[in-house]
């Protein structure tokens, strides 16, 4: 869920159609807003050979998973690939988000990518808009939702490498917002990792219950910090915040999750386990465009088709990280990319300890 760093996004024009769904998401400090994408002014014959995209993300363009979301869309548009307008902020409950997605499939968005845990929300719109295309993130693929795969799990392992190489204490640890199954695989391959170069090390998980609140991960982390750890993975957009508040200053090293929030602490922060959604935009509205998209698939896009990478930091200096460990990092990148060597993917059940 980071490099080569996408493009800032445009400023973003208000989009005056669709006062209903402005009502309906409210501002972006919680409520939703919506914008456009760059392709705002086009003619009326380029913009009719793009795909018409709308992206409901459920946080503000600043959080770090939805702000990979939000550049991801806009380095789409301003391809010229799609025709896009993005709600931020959308309400996260089924019933406030199943509005927001319906209300894009209304206006006619030919793929209408809704950014989050939404399978119960977008699953009832999609059967009253079977010529619509819809993606999110869930279990089972439908006739026209398509789903995301997130295996950051292949990156925390090699964040474990180095996590392993430099603990003092042998203890490391996760925060999560909850234990669903990305972050669960996330946590495992981490500890994974750390054993591969510290057989001794040991983890501490917690679950915070919550996606958004960092102050609440701020302090399921140093109480982590507390029992003796000192390296810590995040699992969430909040969980990334509330660690680099918590680490920062201290002797402890930390890695961040999807988008590369390092300046928040820079001599603390190793690196981000990156998540990149373009390559999953593209395919679906390459295959929105070729008729292709449906019945809906599994889009998945691992490191070796970059979707996922982990990326260093190098400002950090709490502690430094071996020559060695370095190498054989690198060593194991490039098996992951070739196919020689397999992340362990342990979605549930006792891994973490």
């Amino acid at each position: 869920m980071r490099r080569t760093r996408l493009q800032r996004p445009a400023i973003w024009l208000v989009v005056v159609g669709l006062t209903a769904l402005l009502a309906a998401c409210g501002s972006d400090n919680g409520g939703g807003s919506t914008s456009t994408g760059a392709s705002a002014g086009a003619s009326t014959t380029a913009s009719a050979k793009k795909v018409g995209m709308a992206l409901v993300l459920p946080c503000g363009s600043s959080d770090p998973w939805c702000n990979q979301g939000y550049n991801a869309a806009q380095k789409l548009a301003s391809e010229g690939v799609v025709d896009l307008k993005v709600t931020t902020g959308a309400p996260q409950d089924t019933a406030g988000a199943s509005q927001v997605i319906r209300q894009y499939a209304q206006t006619g968005k030919q793929l209408v990518v809704a950014y989050s845990t939404w399978a119960d929300a977008t699953n009832p719109v999609a059967t009253k808009f079977p010529k619509t295309n819809f993606a999110t993130f869930g279990i089972k693929p439908t006739s026209n939702v398509a789903l995301f795969d997130e295996p950051i799990y292949q990156a925390a392992y090699l964040a474990g490498m180095i996590a392993g190489a430099v603990t003092k204490s042998n203890t490391i640890s996760g925060a999560a917002g909850q234990d669903v199954p990305l972050c669960h695989a996330e946590m495992v391959a981490f500890l994974a990792g750390a054993k591969r170069t510290n057989p001794k090390v040991k983890q501490v998980t917690t679950y915070v219950g919550d996606w958004n609140d960092a102050a609440k991960s701020k302090q399921a982390i140093l109480g982590q910090v507390n029992r003796g750890s000192d390296v810590v993975l995040a699992c969430g957009g909040a969980q990334a915040t509330g660690m680099a508040q918590a680490i920062k200053g201290k002797n402890v090293t930390g890695f961040g999750y999807v988008s590369d929030t390092s300046s928040q602490a820079p001599k603390n922060i190793a690196g981000t386990v990156i998540y990149d959604p373009y390559p999953y935009f593209k395919k679906m509205a390459e295959d929105t465009s070729a008729g292709k998209f449906q019945p809906g698939k599994l889009y998945s896009f691992g490191m070796p088709q970059g979707g996922v990478k982990l990326e260093l930091n190098s400002g950090y200096s709490v502690a430094e990280i071996p020559a060695s460990v370095k190498s054989e990092v690198e060593k194991v990148q490039q098996q992951i990319m070739d196919g020689t060597f397999k992340v362990p993917y342990v979605a549930s059940g006792n891994g973490g300890s």
